[in-house]
C-alpha cells in the first residue's frame, strides 16, 4: 500500500499494522504530534483527499479529541489513520505550523541573549490613607 503526501508529492510504503503518524515519521515527513500519538493533542491532524474508503472511519477516542470538525472538514489525526489500500493525504496545515514554528517572533532578542523582566508582582500603591469604618471598642471610628 502507498501513502502520497501532497504537496510535496513524496509516496512512502505502509504497512496495514502501522499509523500513517509512524510511518510518515518513519521516512522523515514532518507531521507534528506533542503527544506522540495517544489521540490526545490533535497537532497531527491531516485531510484524507484520495482514498478514503481505504481507511476506516474514525473511532469515538479521535472523534472526541477532534470534535465537531471531523465532521465540518473531514481532516482526521494521522496517529489514528491505518491504510488498508492507496490514499492521499494533504500536508498543507501540517507544513504552515512547520513554518510559523521555524519562524522568529517579533520583537524577541538575540539568541542566547539573558532576558531580563521588570515586571513587579502583587504590588498596589496606595496614595490616600482610608479610615477603617469598623468602630473600636470605645465606640469611636479609628
Amino acid at each position: 500500500m502507498k501513502v502520497t503526501f501532497l504537496p510535496t508529492q513524496q509516496t512512502i510504503e505502509i504497512q496495514p499494522e502501522e499509523t500513517l503518524l509512524s510511518a510518515a515519521q518513519k521516512n522523515q515527513i514532518p507531521i507534528r504530534s506533542l503527544c506522540k500519538g495517544e489521540a490526545i493533542c490533535a497537532e497531527c491532524r491531516v485531510k484524507v483527499v484520495e482514498g478514503e474508503n481505504n481507511i476506516l472511519p474514525p473511532k469515538k477516542a479521535e472523534i472526541t479529541t477532534i470534535g465537531s470538525s471531523y465532521y465540518i472538514d473531514q481532516r482526521r489525526l494521522a496517529c489514528q489513520i491505518r491504510c488498508f489500500g492507496n490514499i492521499t493525504v494533504d500536508l498543507t496545515e501540517q507544513l504552515q505550523k512547520q513554518d510559523l514554528q521555524n519562524k522568529k517572533i517579533r520583537g524577541a532578542g538575540k539568541k542566547g541573549a539573558p532576558t531580563e523582566s521588570h515586571a513587579i508582582i502583587d504590588t498596589m500603591l496606595l496614595n490616600e490613607k482610608f479610615k477603617d469604618p469598623s468602630p473600636t471598642s470605645d465606640g469611636e471610628n479609628k
